[in-house]
């Protein structure tokens, strides 16, 4: 995943419409919603930023595959930070704990318990 950098984006994004008639004279202030999105950024070009929280078949590239995919317009875009994954060396059939760490000048740590079935 080299070419696809995990990434925070954060973006401006339009509130949801209000469906009821109103009076143009009492019209609420209206300011948009900033958004965190993070994902393996697939696209970065002056127009947009595409990326996608989900990745598959990783084995073979030629067959690799993306769900999740959001395209969000550049210039809606605040800010792109780019996060490193790092991930402990726990495997599905140990039990205990496996942490995940994401990190970039502030450190992220979610640490998750897994249970036997």
């Amino acid at each position: 995943m080299g070419h696809c950098p995990l990434v925070i984006i954060r973006w401006l994004d339009s509130r949801q419409p209000c469906g009821q008639w109103r009076y143009l004279s009492a019209l609420p202030d209206a300011t948009p919603v900033e958004v965190a999105t993070v994902g393996w950024l697939l696209k970065d070009t002056t127009d947009v930023k595409v990326v996608c929280q989900n990745i598959g078949d990783l084995e073979n590239p030629e067959n690799a595959q993306a769900s999740g995919i959001m395209a969000i317009p550049a210039r809606c875009v605040l800010s792109v930070e780019r996060l490193t994954e790092e991930e402990s060396l726990i495997s599905s059939a140990d039990s205990g704990f496996a942490a995940v760490v994401i990190a970039d000048d502030r450190e992220i740590v979610t640490a998750l318990k897994r249970q036997a079935l």
